[in-house]
């Protein structure tokens, strides 16, 4: 924490929250803050396999009380590719 002091008194403002300081921020444990994360309740990167970084503007979205709107991503496998634009041509898919 003592670095975020150091950036705010030369004024540069925090862009991201460790997982340890969103749970002080919101008064519960690391481990609630890590299962918001994994619900995908409190949206984060993961910057390798054991750093999370909340950035602060998602932050504060959700201590304000509102949630993310989950979004859901549809793949559907087509038979036949389609051109969407008249100019467009499909991609020749490469065999794996």
């Amino acid at each position: 924490m003592r670095n975020a002091y150091i950036a705010r008194d030369i004024g540069l403002e925090q862009r991201w929250y460790s997982i340890k300081e969103a749970a002080e921020r919101l008064g519960v444990s690391h481990d609630t803050v890590s299962r918001l994360v994994e619900r995908g309740e409190l949206p984060a990167i993961r910057v390798s396999k054991r750093i999370v970084r909340i950035p602060v503007p998602a932050f504060e979205f959700y201590a304000s009380g509102r949630g993310p709107k989950h979004r859901r991503v549809v793949r559907r496998k087509v038979s036949e590719a389609r051109a969407i634009a008249p100019d467009e041509h499909a991609r020749e898919r490469q065999p794996a």
